[in-house]
């Protein structure tokens, strides 16, 4: 069943390949060291960075009231709505795509899982269309509170 493989080389390659061998774990063994000095001085960099920043601007009240006044929140909604615009316009074709599929499914006789899908892709687009708005309702929700 299992065969022993062979495998023909000359002493010298033979040798030469036991060379190699141990220059590639001395390389390995100098990237992990490598990358154990890479971790330590980021870190060390990371900390030293925080401090001073936290020196240099000790007093960060000024940037906790913008966020209770809804500043930084309108700035991450006003960034984030090309993306949630386009996720709205591709559910369209999307949603179109799966209920085409569904009724192709209805077509060859699988109705239970043409009419899942069809029913899929209707609650799926909706929710994609109204979720912008319940999370408008949301964030307004929370102001009030």
């Amino acid at each position: 069943m299992f065969r022993a493989k062979t495998e023909v080389m000359s002493i010298k390659e033979f040798m030469a390949r036991d060379v190699q061998a141990e220059q590639v774990r001395r390389k390995m063994k100098r990237k992990a060291t490598v990358k154990k000095v890479a971790k330590k001085t980021a870190r060390v960099a990371v900390t030293v960075g925080v401090t001073a920043l936290s020196i240099g601007f000790g007093d960060v009240s000024f940037a906790a009231a913008g966020a209770l006044n809804g500043a930084v929140t309108a700035k991450v909604i006003t960034a984030f709505n090309p993306l949630i615009e386009l996720v709205q316009a591709l559910s369209y074709p999307i949603g179109l795509t799966m209920m085409l599929g569904g009724g192709l499914f209805v077509m060859i006789g699988n109705s239970e899982r043409g009419l899942g899908m069809i029913q899929k892709a209707g609650v799926g687009y909706v929710l994609i269309q109204m979720l912008p708005l319940l999370m408008d309702l949301l964030v307004e929700i929370a102001k009030s509170l």
